[in-house]
């Protein structure tokens, strides 16, 4: 299915980012930024792949379902993103400003990236990695 090669994707690219990130975040500032750089990337790669459970169920029970999947999809991941934001700010093993900057950096840098790959080259080919649509 369309959406599990586009989670398998992303997650795959989430995997391949994650060392580079982390690293950065603890030459800035140590373990702590790490720690929490790395809670920032699991909490994005969890909520993409809600949203693709959410979205993908319905394409194929129901495609006329689809915007309200994708309304119920961005609320339910928001919600429980904020439950966990919650969670995380009573601790003090992380700094949330770097955990909600990897999680917005992270969300954006993966759609885009995933993304990418449905649009052809210069050319007009179809790039090696893009998903080919149902017909």
């Amino acid at each position: 299915m369309i959406e599990q090669q586009l989670v398998s994707r992303m997650a795959l690219r989430g995997l391949w980012i994650t060392p580079a990130v982390v690293a950065g975040a603890w030459l800035l500032g140590g373990g702590e930024y790490a720690l929490s750089a790395a809670v920032g990337l699991a909490m994005t790669l969890g909520n993409l792949w809600l949203a693709a459970r959410i979205i993908g169920g319905v394409a194929q029970s129901n495609p006329a379902l689809l915007l309200g999947a994708g309304f119920a999809a961005f609320g339910i991941g928001l919600a429980v993103l904020t439950g966990i934001a919650l969670l995380l700010q009573s601790m003090s093993a992380i700094t949330f400003p770097v955990t909600g900057f990897t999680l917005i950096g992270a969300h954006l840098l993966l759609v885009l990236w995933v993304a990418s790959d449905a649009y052809p080259d210069g050319d007009g080919n179809k790039r090696p990695g893009g998903v080919e649509a149902r017909s």
